[in-house]
C-alpha cells in the first residue's frame, strides 16, 4: 500500500476556481488557495488524517465516522471518510442538499483529489517532495 502520510507541492488545478466559485467562496478566500506554490502536510494518528494546506485551510478526516466541519465560507457540512486501498472518499451532506464528494488517490508519486458538487467536478495534483 502506498505511503499517504508526508509533504506535498500543488502541481496544478483543473477547474478549481469554478469550483470554489459554485460553492459560493468569497473572491479572497480564492485567491488565497489557488496560489500556483501550494504545499500540503498530511499527518495521520490512527484513523484521523488531518491536511495541513500552506493556505491555512486545514482538514480533518476520521475514517469511517461523521465529522463536522465549517467550510471557510462558514457553511457547516458532514463528512464521512472512507478508505479503499489507495482512496481515501470523503461524502460530505451540506443544508443546502447538493452532493459533494472529495476523493483522494495517492500514488508513489503523489495525490490526485477529485472534488465534486452537484455536476461540477475539479481536480487538483500534488507531487510529493
Amino acid at each position: 500500500m502506498v505511503q499517504i502520510v508526508g509533504h506535498y507541492k500543488l502541481d496544478r488545478n483543473e477547474n478549481f476556481v469554478e469550483y470554489l466559485e459554485a460553492l459560493g467562496s468569497p473572491e479572497d478566500m480564492i485567491k488565497k488557495v489557488t496560489v500556483p506554490d501550494a504545499t500540503t502536510e498530511i499527518v495521520q494518528d490512527g484513523k484521523t488524517y488531518t491536511i495541513k494546506s500552506s493556505s491555512q485551510v486545514d482538514v480533518t478526516l476520521v475514517l469511517d465516522e461523521e465529522v463536522d466541519e465549517v467550510l471557510p465560507t462558514g457553511v457547516p457540512i458532514k463528512n464521512l471518510a472512507t478508505r479503499d486501498g489507495n482512496k481515501i472518499v470523503v461524502n460530505s451532506s451540506a443544508p443546502d442538499n447538493r452532493k459533494r464528494q472529495r476523493v483522494y488517490e495517492f500514488c508513489d508519486q503523489g495525490y490526485m483529489v477529485t472534488l465534486m458538487v452537484g455536476d461540477l467536478v475539479a481536480k487538483r495534483y500534488f507531487t510529493r517532495v
